[in-house]
């Protein structure tokens, strides 16, 4: 998978209902021209154990957090195997998306991590078929182009 663009991110902060929500875009992926190679979406969510104001997490939580997930992407992003989407911290929670190539490597990876008895902070995670890229469209849409950083 030599297709892979170079990630962009995008800081926006915006809402969900009342609550804030920070959220975190690969932009490149709005111009991606290669959707067909990872038809895959992954949704990983986590369970904020410190919260601060609104649900959001507080700074001992936010490096917490940042472990994990620097545990999580390069498992996933072995041989180009996913690409980073979107970072949603809101009400509570923060949740991961990529886009996946072959989830059967994916699953595999994040099986063995979620297995390893000393995880940072409980986890879970969705895998779907999302061929039209459908369910990468909030974030995406998120990325006016006023929003830029």
């Amino acid at each position: 998978m030599n297709d892979v663009p170079v990630p962009c991110y995008s800081l926006i902060e915006t809402s969900i209902g009342s609550d804030p929500a920070i959220v975190v875009v690969n932009s490149t992926l709005l111009t991606f021209t290669g959707h067909y190679a990872f038809p895959w979406h992954l949704r990983i969510g986590v369970i904020c154990k410190l919260q601060g104001v609104n649900g959001m997490p507080t700074t001992e939580e936010v490096e917490a957090l940042a472990r994990l997930e620097e545990k999580i992407a390069p498992a996933l992003e072995v041989d180009c195997n996913a690409i980073f989407l979107a970072r949603i911290t809101a009400r509570g929670e923060r949740v991961l998306l990529y886009r996946v190539h072959d989830p059967e490597k994916a699953d595999e990876a994040l099986q063995l991590l979620i297995s390893t008895p000393d995880t940072v902070r409980q986890w879970e995670y969705q895998m779907e078929y999302d061929v039209g890229w459908m369910l990468a469209k909030p974030e995406l849409d998120l990325l006016q182009p006023s929003r830029f950083n």
